[in-house]
């Protein structure tokens, strides 16, 4: 295990964060089609982003890598949110044109359908990314590029830094996609809708098990408001989520596999792990906008000491997180 005190940063969030733009809607719209909607306003977002600032809210020492745009003023607002969590943005460029941004429509379910608008190139500088690992226990990414993402993997694995992924359908929308990523990653997570499209199979412990043997040394899927699984060596968890009311979904698996990712830092087991994991997207998703919800640690333990939904877990029980 890599010493607590031996790196400035728990995590570094690797990718450019984005502007969202966020709509209510009754329902998404299917093509050819217009539905009147309510504007919600513009807010900090980004999948690596809003872990960095999930994880920070929760007091894991964070630093941001990417790039925002310095064509208009939400380059400024993009990293003023950053030190607002406080995460450390010092190893975020600005570069010519304007921020990535996503169109977020929240629909009256509280589910939301979205489209995102990258920035193009790679965010990685080989020449500060490399220094940026070497400070940090932890590597989270989203891996849209396989190329991008070698490079990455390559770099950390030579500092001794973990890698951490997030697979949605855009990621790997098949198994040969997946295949690639997999002995790149040392922790992997899923949404359900990645899980199923990325193995051609629902998400059950012993398929996300399977997976074990192609890298990772750990899997969690998320499942919504039926909760989240996660695999480890001979440890199963499948954890209930906690009650709560839905106004709005984004954000809330970022938060989640945050919150998965400083306790298994700080050395809880996985079943607690996840437990706080869960508890603490019950929160996520109260408020509109990606990051309005994210709790502090105190707010968590208050859900946990109203709520308990207990984790069914089997096998070992390893505290934090080992290197490979």
């Amino acid at each position: 295990m890599i010493p607590p005190g031996a790196r400035r940063f728990g995590l570094l969030a690797y990718g450019d964060p984005n502007i969202d733009l966020v709509f209510a809607v009754d329902r998404a719209p299917a093509a050819d089609e217009k539905v009147l909607g309510r504007h919600l306003g513009r807010h900090a977002g980004g999948t690596a982003a809003n872990v960095a600032c999930a994880a920070a809210r929760l007091g894991l020492p964070t630093a941001a890598y990417g790039r925002v745009g310095r064509d208009d003023g939400d380059g400024d607002h993009l990293v003023a949110e950053f030190q607002r969590f406080g995460v450390a943005p010092q190893w975020v460029r600005r570069v010519a044109g304007p921020c990535a941004t996503a169109l977020i429509l929240v629909q009256g379910d509280g589910e939301k359908a979205l489209v995102y608008a990258p920035l193009p190139g790679w965010p990685l500088d080989t020449a500060t990314l490399a220094p940026a690992l070497e400070q940090s226990r932890v590597v989270y990414a989203m891996p849209y590029d396989l190329a991008e993402f070698e490079v990455v993997s390559r770099l950390a694995r030579a500092a001794g830094t973990l890698v951490a992924i997030d697979v949605e359908a855009a990621v790997a929308p098949g198994p040969e996609r997946l295949a690639a990523l997999l002995p790149l990653s040392d922790i992997v997570f899923f949404n359900e809708g990645g899980f199923r499209a990325a193995t051609g199979q629902p998400p059950t412990p012993e398929h996300a098990r399977a997976l074990l043997n192609q890298g990772p040394g750990l899997v969690v899927v998320t499942l919504g408001a039926r909760g989240a699984i996660a695999v480890r060596g001979e440890e199963s968890v499948i954890q209930p989520a906690f009650p709560a009311r839905l106004v709005d979904a984004t954000g809330a698996g970022d938060c989640f596999n945050a919150a998965v990712l400083a306790r298994l830092l700080h050395g809880d087991s996985l079943a607690d792990a996840l437990r706080f994991a869960a508890a603490a997207a019950s929160l996520a998703i109260t408020a509109i906008g990606a990051r309005a919800g994210f709790p502090d640690h105190a707010a968590v333990a208050s859900v946990l000491d109203t709520a308990d939904p207990e984790p069914n877990n089997t096998g070992r029980v390893h505290g934090g997180i080992s290197t490979p």
